[in-house]
């Protein structure tokens, strides 16, 4: 299991801003969106030197990329090039029914590309069990602000686990202390047990905490609010110690 920092904390920074952010606080991977002010544009190669220096930047930081997040606006083959370029799966992440991102997800696999679900919500049981059954891979997107994630946590992995890659964590970093006693320990207990290898992905709960993530990106960490690690290689943490850093 590794933590990674969503370009959603900081959309208007650009790569250098994520990246140092991302070092400041021991997370050694990005989760990318369409939109977000990062420099990677579709395709890739529309703005080559420039797609070429933001790779170079991420590589000599020694982060990486997990996913980018695809709203479903933008052509497949472009998309799967671009995943390729950053060496990363596309999160499936439009505002749309649940058949219509499976039929996205398919496009984009018949395209070359991994491509995962992003499910949440009250749904998220349901759609889990309709797109794992497909055969498509998951990221779930917990809200411990809305959904009770300590007592889902248990059934979505117990029956989809094999299926959910990622976790989108809305609310981690700068805002985990609000979250005290709304599941978010035992989330990180079911995960560590459970064996999940994948990310557990921070991000913001709501725009409005734009200003405080920004703040926590720009200063080293400290008690309670990441990792003081220097280097970017994939931490392996006690369930204690995950749950520091994510609050």
């Amino acid at each position: 299991m590794q933590l990674a920092l969503s370009s959603a904390a900081a959309p208007n920074a650009g790569l250098h801003t994520l990246v140092q952010g991302a070092l400041r606080h021991g997370l050694p991977v990005l989760e990318l969106r369409a939109g977000d002010a990062h420099g990677f544009a579709t395709p890739p190669e529309s703005a080559a030197d420039t797609t070429a220096a933001l790779v170079r930047e991420l590589t000599a930081a020694g982060i990486g990329v997990v996913g980018y997040s695809d709203t479903g606006s933008t052509n497949a083959a472009s998309l799967a090039s671009l995943a390729r370029t950053l060496g990363s799966a596309l999160f499936v992440d439009a505002d749309a029914a649940l058949p219509e991102r499976m039929r996205r997800a398919d496009c984009l696999r018949a395209a070359g590309a991994e491509a995962a679900i992003v499910v949440r919500g009250d749904a998220v049981l349901d759609d889990a069990r309709i797109a794992a059954r497909e055969g498509h891979a998951l990221v779930w997107e917990c809200d411990p602000q809305r959904t009770p994630i300590g007592e889902l946590a248990p059934v979505l992995l117990a029956e989809y686990g094999a299926s959910v890659r990622h976790v989108r964590l809305m609310g981690g970093g700068p805002e985990g202390v609000m979250h005290e006693g709304r599941g978010v320990g035992a989330l990180m207990s079911r995960l560590a047990l459970s064996g999940f290898a994948g990310s557990v992905i921070l991000a913001p709960s709501s725009p409005r905490f734009h200003v405080v993530w920004a703040t926590w990106l720009g200063r080293r960490a400290g008690t309670g609010c990441g990792s003081t690690a220097a280097g970017a290689a994939p931490i392996d943490l006690p369930v204690q110690r995950l749950t520091e850093v994510i609050a």
